[in-house]
């Protein structure tokens, strides 16, 4: 009987047949896909503490089970490249209007203030951050891209 290892992952429905894609690629078998759907309700008061509310909360999700050979020739290099694939790190996206759109919006009303400290942040912090977001998008897909050429050769 053949050496196995396992790995379980949590995906949003709609990303699931990409992530099952993408686990072929470095040699993993789809062994189970499981639907969950939650759904939690209770009872809280709110933020002044006259009224109690009902809250519901859900959970919607795929978890995945793959399984891989651990007799697979090269499979010291597949895991390298597939560590490094999701090492990877995203890039963090500053927000278009930091705190709250309506103190923006009350700020605009009063002598305009609103609007003059918003284009002094967008000009100031979040387009240069945002140019820097992209640019390491771009990197890490060309990065992934290079990682998953490499896996290639050990199909």
């Amino acid at each position: 009987m053949a050496r196995t290892e396992s790995k379980s992952m949590q995906v949003h429905p709609a990303e699931e047949q990409k992530l099952i894609e993408l686990m072929q690629k470095f040699h993993w078998s789809l062994l189970s896909s499981q639907e969950v759907k939650t759904k939690d309700s209770h009872l809280e008061q709110n933020w002044s503490g006259d009224k109690i509310m009902s809250v519901t909360e859900t959970e919607h999700y795929i978890k995945l089970v793959f399984s891989r050979d651990l007799d697979l020739r090269n499979l010291q290099e597949i895991k390298k490249i597939e560590n490094k694939f999701f090492s990877l790190s995203t890039p963090e996206y500053p927000k278009l209007f930091p705190v709250s759109i309506w103190m923006w919006a009350i700020g605009a009303l009063v002598y305009g203030i609103g609007i003059i400290g918003w284009l002094i942040y967008f000009f100031v912090s979040y387009k240069p951050k945002k140019d820097m977001a992209d640019k390491t998008q771009e990197d890490l897909v060309r990065n992934r891209a290079k990682l998953l050429e490499e896996a290639e050769k050990y199909n």
